[in-house]
């Protein structure tokens, strides 16, 4: 099937999604509309509690090129799927999931890194969703940056590298990451350029981003890419707004209360100011968020928690209280205003549990929106980090995620799941990722 076929395809199936929904209203609440599954599937290793590190700066060592990448298997246990005949029913999917490439260099003063992963071959990239079904069909940068060490503790960064804002590299533990990843809070990359301050017990980064990840290669109108973004929506999504954000500024700081082997403590603030572009009404909006975040230790024990207050303004022509974000090649809706919570709790297991070093982890967000009419979006999570002791580059996530109007869990609550809701029922999935990073 060509590209225009398989576009085609998508568009037929995104009316049978609306068919599906229609008549599962109408005749009965217990039906659930068809819907694809992004793959978000970010996790590079398990880290309980990861905080920033200075820039090490050799004494005359030599630049060093590192090369490498991983490739992953997922299991996905869905116990709120639906059929093609709109009956619900639990699913189980064995799939390929991902195949990353990256390159490092590091030096006495200049670093660098860059990451394309390759996606499809899977149930979320297959038939039922337009796409042909191979390894490879969906592919993206992640990160492709370069940068300068000033002092140990201070350096630049240029190229598509991660936005400073809020808890970094991640929000909590989870394979799923937190609702924040979905909304476009958590892990996101974009162009532009950042410095960096890093000091034991005090840091702060800053940056200018002209522009988002960039869209790539897939069957998407603008959502193949690993963050998630302000885009322009695919036809298939209900109310699809035509964005782009621009010149973003960007910054966080952080201070370390206490910091010993035993216990620390530090508490963050975050901004970020935008443009918000839409193409159809060729206005200019805007988009801030302020973010307040806490994350700490006590021996085995960690914690995270962060707030973000979130107002966009995107400038749409018939409705201004909704934008379409996208990532790994679907977009969906995404309320403008609201306030975002999440907080995590891990325990690091002091001894091996058979090969492994296990990391539980429970964690709860959620995304609380202005507009009375618009459903909340909440996700519980209770997981663990397996990491194989012998040979740490073998890494298992396992975990359970039950949410109630969340893109990532249960049939029909993708499309609005983030802007007026789905069905506002809880519902369930579990999934293992098996990972080997080389």
């Amino acid at each position: 099937m060509g590209t225009k076929g398989r576009a085609a395809a998508r568009v037929a199936w995104a009316a049978g999604v609306v068919l599906c929904a229609a008549s599962a209203v109408a005749q009965d609440q217990g039906r659930q509309e068809l819907e694809a599954e992004p793959s978000p599937v970010n996790r590079e290793q398990p880290v309980a509690v990861p905080e920033p590190r200075s820039p090490v700066v050799a004494s005359d060592a030599p630049g060093k090129f590192t090369f490498g990448g991983a490739i992953r298997a997922r299991y996905d246990w869905r116990f709120n799927d639906v059929s093609l005949g709109c009956r619900p029913k639990a699913s189980e999917h064995l799939d390929f999931d991902m195949l990353a490439l990256k390159a490092t260099y590091d030096s006495d003063t200049i670093f660098g890194a860059a990451q394309y992963r390759f996606y499809g071959g899977s149930s979320i990239y297959g038939p039922r969703n337009g796409y042909q079904g191979f390894p490879g069909e969906v592919h993206f940068p992640m990160w492709a940056y370069i940068g300068y060490k000033f002092t140990p503790e201070d350096s630049i960064t240029v190229g598509l590298n991660q936005s400073p804002f809020g808890l970094t590299p991640y929000f909590g533990t989870s394979f799923l990451e937190t609702l924040g990843f979905t909304m476009g809070l958590e892990e996101v990359y974009n162009f532009g350029v950042k410095f960096s301050h890093v000091e034991p017990a005090f840091n702060y980064q800053v940056g200018f981003y002209p522009g988002g990840n960039p869209n790539a290669f897939g069957l998407s109108l603008d959502s193949a890419r690993y963050s998630t973004n302000i885009v322009r929506g695919d036809s298939y999504v209900p109310f699809a707004t035509q964005n782009a954000e621009r010149n973003m500024v960007i910054g966080r700081a952080e201070y370390f209360v206490i910091k010993n082997e035993a216990v620390s403590l530090a508490f963050g603030v975050s901004l970020w100011h935008s443009e918000i572009y839409n193409f159809e009404t060729r206005q200019i909006g805007t988009k801030q968020l302020e973010g307040l975040h806490a994350l700490g230790t006590f021996g085995p024990w960690g914690f995270k928690a962060i707030y973000v207050r979130q107002d966009i303004d995107p400038r749409n022509p018939f409705r201004n209280d909704l934008v379409t974000v996208g990532g790994f090649d679907f977009s969906y809706n995404l309320a403008a205003r609201g306030n975002f919570v999440s907080a995590e709790v891990t325990y690091k297991v002091p001894d091996p549990l058979g090969p492994f070093t296990v990391v539980p982890f429970v964690g709860y967000s959620a995304f609380y929106k202005d507009k009375a009419s618009f459903q909340t979006s909440e996700r519980f999570t209770l997981g663990g980090a397996w990491t194989l002791t012998a040979d740490p580059s073998l890494v298992i996530y396992t975990e359970a995620a039950i949410g109630r109007n969340d893109p990532y869990v249960g049939a029909g609550q993708f499309a609005n799941g983030l802007a007026m809701g789905g069905d506002n029922r809880w519902k369930s999935r579990f999934i293992m990722s098996i990972g080997y990073y080389f």
